[in-house]
This record gives structure tokens, sequence and C-alpha cells, in this order.
């Protein structure tokens, strides 16, 4: 059941309001049934994971809980890193080498790369001690299917989200559902109304080898555009769903494009992968502790790691390797540090950064390492310029209509985007506006996504992970 299907807009409101009509005592029970029936709808053989998942994380917690023994940690950690690696070498889809596809056809569970994550996180706390106390039975099972982020997160930390399921419960309020409803109709204008449609043009340009100089170059920046757009539209529809029933789901999107390193990117883009890499892999490899060198290596570690938990194709891991070499390359050029650095260089900086976040998101969406390379060699051939400024615009996938909708929706995108680089969360603001400003802008973005339902046809980007 996507997020952007009729059935799940009927599932959703009612699973929130019946929510609130559940006695406390059984919230968590409630929450574990709906989340299941939620995830049994993406098949049988994928449900059946799941509920391993969660029964073999329950037992493994409840034996680190009395022992803190190390072979138990171990044991339970290579087993879900075991079989998340089958899973991806098993997966079709992620394993083109070259241009070549493996010959697997086996099932891939929806958001097995999450909850698996999810688990790794949560022996680890125990076993290391920063959470003393494991999860019952039925907290375990929420913590990994709970139905807004089971697909594709933001990745959770038991601690943190055992409180949110044992914390004092609030009525349903109006206050409540308003802030729910603007971050999920935000999530929807940003999936709806921009992702999908760079997605017409990402996906005729990269397809069609005619294409060649600047259109290429232009379907690379949207293909940036439209993975930001679907991904952190997502997170902000799971936000608003979990906190329409009082719980808090970390953010996992802080405006990466405006970010002036690659380093400052990592900080704001798919921020629960980013640090939970950086708290289990790389703090545990010796993170900055033991030089320059060891850093370096310990960071190449942590992004190929990276690139791994996407797919075992060797563009992922290309994609991975090429962020850690940015990261590593802005360590030994620029030694300036961006809070000191004048406008004219934060732009410039900028400007990079989103071009080399760019380069390397062509490995990450093509199927083979030719195919990103021939993209790559498309986009420097000369050419095609006219294109952009002729009839011929619209032979690259986007109508003359579709185009004055993304244009102002891109306007829109930006504008808050900024605001709340520069000034923080945009809700409080929003707010505290005059009735009449607020109903209109919500009107307005209402008018632009069921304008693009019609668009509502491609699932999540993430959900393949």
């Amino acid at each position: 059941m996507q997020f952007n299907s009729f059935y799940f807009l009927c599932f959703a409101p009612v699973v929130i309001l019946l929510y609130y009509a559940v006695k406390d005592t059984w919230k968590n029970a409630y929450l574990l049934l709906v989340s299941l029936l939620f995830y049994s709808i993406f098949g049988l053989p994928s449900f059946i994971v799941l509920c391993a998942i969660i029964l073999m994380t329950y037992v493994f917690a409840g034996l680190l809980a009395k022992t803190r023994s190390k072979p138990v940690f171990l044991a339970g950690v290579i087993l879900l890193a075991v079989l998340l690696s089958s899973i991806r070498f098993m997966d079709r889809t992620n394993n083109a080498w070259f241009g070549m596809t493996m010959p697997f056809a086996l099932f891939v569970p929806i958001g097995f790369s999450f909850f698996t994550l999810n688990a790794i996180g949560y022996l680890s706390d125990l076993y290391t001690g920063k959470l003393e106390e494991p999860l019952r039975l039925i907290e375990t099972g929420v913590f990994l299917s709970f139905f807004p982020v089971v697909t594709s997160g933001p990745i959770l930390r038991a601690g943190a989200f055992a409180q949110e399921l044992r914390k004092p419960k609030e009525s349903l309020s109006y206050e409540r559902i308003r802030r729910a409803f603007l971050w999920i109709l935000w999530g929807y204008f940003m999936k709806l109304v921009i992702a999908e449609r760079c997605a017409l043009v990402t996906g005729t340009v990269y397809g069609d080898e005619s294409f060649h100089g600047l259109p290429v170059i232009l379907a690379i920046i949207l293909y940036s555009i439209q993975i930001y757009a679907d991904f952190a539209g997502y997170s902000l529809i799971a936000k608003g769903l979990a906190y329409g029933m009082d719980i808090t789901v970390p953010d996992n999107f802080h405006q990466p494009y405006l970010s002036s390193s690659v380093k400052e990117f990592w900080r704001r883009w798919h921020i629960s992968l980013s640090t939970w890499l950086k708290d289990y892999v790389y703090i545990p490899l010796g993170g900055s502790r033991k030089g320059k060198f060891n850093t370096y290596r310990n960071l190449m570690i942590t992004f190929l790691v990276s690139g791994f938990w996407h797919g075992t194709g060797l563009t992922f891991l290309v994609w991975g390797a090429l962020h850690g070499i940015f990261q590593i390359l802005e360590g030994l050029i620029f030694k300036t540090k961006t809070e000191n650095m004048p406008f004219s260089t934060r732009l410039f900086r900028t400007v990079l950064t989103f071009a080399l976040v760019s380069i390397a998101w062509v490995f990450f969406r093509s199927y083979g390492v030719r195919e990103a390379l021939g993209i790559l060699f498309r986009a420097v051939r000369p050419g095609q310029a006219g294109i952009l400024f002729t009839e011929r615009l619209y032979t690259m996938g986007m109508d003359a209509r579709n185009l004055r909708i993304f244009l102002i929706a891109m306007i829109l995108l930006v504008c808050v985007d900024v605001w709340q680089y520069r000034y923080g969360d945009l809700m409080e603001k929003f707010l505290f506006q005059h009735i009449v400003l607020r109903i209109l802008i919500v009107w307005v973005i209402l008018f632009f996504v069921i304008l693009s339902v019609n668009l509502s046809g491609t699932e999540f980007i993430y959900m393949q992970f």
C-alpha cells in the first residue's frame, strides 16, 4: 500500500482516529496490529520475514539484557547482517554490474534494510549499555514494524522510541491534527507536484541516447531534485502520521542542497542513516581519533558500507566511494570553516557541493557503471542547448502545463528551504499568521496536489531499499 495511493488515504485517517478510541493500555498492541496489517499487504513472504526479525530481535535482546555477552551480541548482529547481505545479493533490481543483471528472482521485503538497521542499532545499544532495559515483545514489534516508517524510515533508535510508546498519552486535539495535516500536505506536495514531474524528464532523457549536452545536464539536476523531493516528502508524511498519534520520529532532512560542503550535506541528508553510520560504523572503527590516515580510511569504509546498504550493484559502491573521496578532498583542500566564509565563497562552495552530489546521483540512479558513464559523457558532449528555448523542450517529457506547475512549485520549495536554512522551522511562523492567509496558502498547496494526483503512479524511491 503506497503512501500516494487512494487506499492509504482511506487507511491512515481511520487508523489515527481509532488510536484515540483505544484505551491507553492497549494502544501499543493496537499499533502493532495495524502496522502488521499494513505490512501484510506487501505479501506473505515479506510479512513472514518481518515477524521473524521481530521475534529474533526480541530473543537476542532478552539474552543480552541478562548476560551482556559479547558472543550473544556478535551472533545477533552477524545473523542480521548476513540476512541483509543475502537479501541484497538476491535482489535482481539492485544487482547490476557494468550493465549486466544477475540471474536472481527472489523477493526483497519492502523496507528490509530499514528495520534491519533498527534491530542492529537496538542490540548494539543494549550491549554497550546505552539502553539499560530491553523492549517488551509488543514494543519490539511496534519498533520494527511501525507503519509510517517501516518501508522507508527514518531509522529509529530503540531508547527514544520506547519513551514515545511509554509516555502518558494525550487526547486527540485540533492543534495536533492541524500540525500533522500540514506536514503530510507538504510531504505530498514535494512528492506529487515536484518529484513526479522531475521523473517525467529524468526518465525520458536518461533513457534516450539522442539527448546530449545541456538537456542531459538539466536531467541530472532534476534527478537531484527528484530524489530529494521524493524522500523528504515521504519523511514528512511519516512524521505527520506519527505525530497524529502523539509519537515523535526524528527529522530526516534539513535543506541538504544548501550545504556548502559534502560533509555538511551528510549532516542534512538522510540524517537518521548518517547518524546511524556514524554511531555504529565510523566511531567503532576509531573515528577521527588516530590521525588523518586512519580518519580517511574509516570515512571510506563508512561510505562503502552506506553504498552496500543501498544495494550490491557496483553503482552503489561507486556512489558511496565518491562521497568518501569528496569528503577526503575537502579535508585536504578547504581549511576555512564554513561559518567564517564570505558570501561569495559560500555560494561557490554550495554550487560546487550540489554539482558533486549530482554527479554521484548519476551512479545511484543508473543500472550499471557503463550506463552512468555514458550519461556523464553525454552531458559533456556539446550541442542541443537550443532545445531548452524551442518547442522541442516538450519532447523531454514535461508538457507546457506541467512545466508551469513545476516552476511555481520549485519557487515555493526554494523559498521554504532558504527560510528554514536561515531561520529554522517555518511551522511556528506559519501558524502565527492571520487565518485568512493560512487558509489561502493551504488551499493553494492542496490545489496543486490535487492537480498532480494523476502523476502518482510511481512508488517512493527509497521503498526499494
